[in-house]
């Protein structure tokens, strides 16, 4: 049973926001700390400073010979059963680090030339260079430290959808005021699955992945021995092309064999370890550009592979807009049910939904606020050249056409740092010279930039994203954005 069937949504994986993953087992997938840089938000910033905070005090009490207050640090990261990913086969167990395994870090950590020498900075640097770490563990010490922003996202998402939480001592928290370990009493989610009371962390799906994006045979293979290869040709040890007469470098092969190990064998985690000390601009060649280009984020069909879920139905979730009443008195089902398509639709470049968001204290309320955390596409194009960290979506179930009031309420939504970019979503547009004229005055006017949507470019853009290249899907947003500009 999936989270959206235990609490009874009505949505599937498309259209939430969250891994709808299953209760009595795990996902494989694992959140990539990595990933976090994508998200330039408040939430993702403060999830990258958890990480580094508490890596950097580890590294910090290793180096200054405090190996029992370093022990004691990776010992406390628990196995976060909570969140359903990672590699359990039947009840989730999860990994973590436990007595153990934390014992075999620190010593990993300890006898290191890679943190005597600084090169080890980072948590994931650790999935290079250390024996037994991988994405699963990775994951899984990264949850410990982000566990109270999931468990903040957790009760966000349970506000929206109506899931009941209990206020409860957490597990451990990772404090970067007291550098401690604490516990404080939250709303949590609790689930029951075969007379079993489970704690429930949601996590958002724009941050898992297949794998890390920290991978250690690509760093052997695609950094280490590419850079041996350029350090033979520099010495003279080259191949010479015997059709052409080129000078190439000594194949990878070649250059693997002088580093076998004594079974004949490859240990890419030992040669990274060996071959890193000397060759310090190789690693943060790597950790720049995996740094500017993670994994990307998963798309819908990738999500439905690795955890067994629906694909976008998108006939369905059109239907379930085009067929609501149009008039006032199902307003509330219009804005859900254009969250629902919205959430699918523009994934993975519009994230976290939130709908009602509340604006001045209160005294304004935005039907629904995406974060924009595009990197390609009309939404990433909009977002470097316009202020759009957020983009607000105003939904009208009206009879008539939406007038200057509409516009004006969303335009007053805007502001310089919240961003100037909307969509106005409505039923039917009979006047659309009116409403592009008006929407383009007040972008002239420095007002913003609202795109008006009506149902028959809601099923155009449906009928893009099911028959059209991946590149031209969003092909009508950047139509209606150049009518505002140009």
């Amino acid at each position: 049973m999936r989270v959206s069937e235990y609490y009874t949504l009505g949505l599937t994986q498309p259209s939430l926001d969250f891994v709808d993953v299953r209760l009595d087992t795990d996902v494989p997938l694992f959140i990539d700390p990595t990933a976090l840089n994508l998200l330039d938000t408040e939430w993702g910033m403060r999830c990258r400073s958890l990480i580094h905070d508490y890596f950097s005090l580890v590294l910090e009490y290793i180096t200054d010979g405090e190996h029992d207050k370093a022990k004691s640090l990776l010992g406390q990261l628990g196995e976060p059963n909570e969140t359903h990913l990672g590699l359990s086969k039947k009840r989730s167990r999860g990994h973590g680090m436990g007595e153990i395994l934390a014992g075999k870090m620190w010593e990993a950590l300890n006898e290191s030339t890679a943190v005597r020498t600084g090169i080890i900075t980072d948590l994931e640097d650790t999935a290079l260079l250390i024996d037994g770490i991988a994405s699963d563990v990775i994951s899984d010490i990264v949850t410990n430290l982000i566990r109270e922003p999931l468990l903040e996202y957790t009760a966000e998402m349970a506000e929206q959808y109506g899931i009941p939480l209990q206020t409860r001592k957490t597990r451990k928290l990772w404090n970067t005021q007291s550098k401690k370990w604490v516990t404080k009493d939250l709303p949590q989610a609790i689930t029951t699955v075969d007379n079993r009371e489970e704690r429930l962390l949601l996590v958002p799906k724009a941050i898992v992945r297949k794998s890390i994006s920290y991978d250690a045979g690509v760093y052997y293979n695609q950094y280490l021995v590419e850079k041996l290869q350029e350090e033979e040709m520099d010495r003279g040890f080259v191949r010479i092309i015997k059709s052409t007469g080129e000078h190439k470098p000594p194949t990878k092969k070649s250059i693997k064999e002088n580093h076998l190990d004594a079974d004949g064998k490859i240990n890419q985690k030992e040669q990274n370890r060996t071959l890193t000390p000397d060759r310090r601009d190789v690693l943060e060649k790597f950790k720049q550009e995996i740094g500017e280009n993670p994994k990307p984020v998963l798309n819908h069909s990738e999500i439905a592979d690795e955890a067994d879920t629906p694909t976008p139905d998108w006939d369905n979730l059109l239907k379930n807009l085009l067929d609501i009443p149009v008039g006032r008195n199902d307003a509330s089902r219009f804005e859900k049910a254009v969250q629902a398509l919205f959430t699918a639709l523009f994934y993975p470049w519009l994230a976290h939904p939130m709908p009602q968001t509340k604006q001045n204290n209160g005294r304004k309320r935005v039907d629904i606020t995406y974060y924009n955390v595009a990197t390609d596409d009309f939404f990433g194009w909009v977002k470097s050249h316009y202020t759009a960290p957020y983009i607000f979506v105003e939904c009208k179930n009206y009879t008539t056409d939406i007038g200057n009031v509409e516009l004006d309420q969303l335009s007053g939504r805007f502001g310089t740092s919240k961003g100037q970019v909307g969509i106005s979503v409505s039923r039917q547009i009979n006047d659309r010279d009116r409403i592009d004229a008006s929407c383009r005055d007040t972008a002239q006017q420095g007002r913003g930039y609202i795109i008006a949507l009506d149902d028959n470019d809601l099923i155009a853009l449906v009928d893009a994203v099911k028959n059209k290249p991946v590149g031209e899907r969003l092909d009508l947003l950047r139509e209606r954005f150049n009518q505002l500009v140009l």
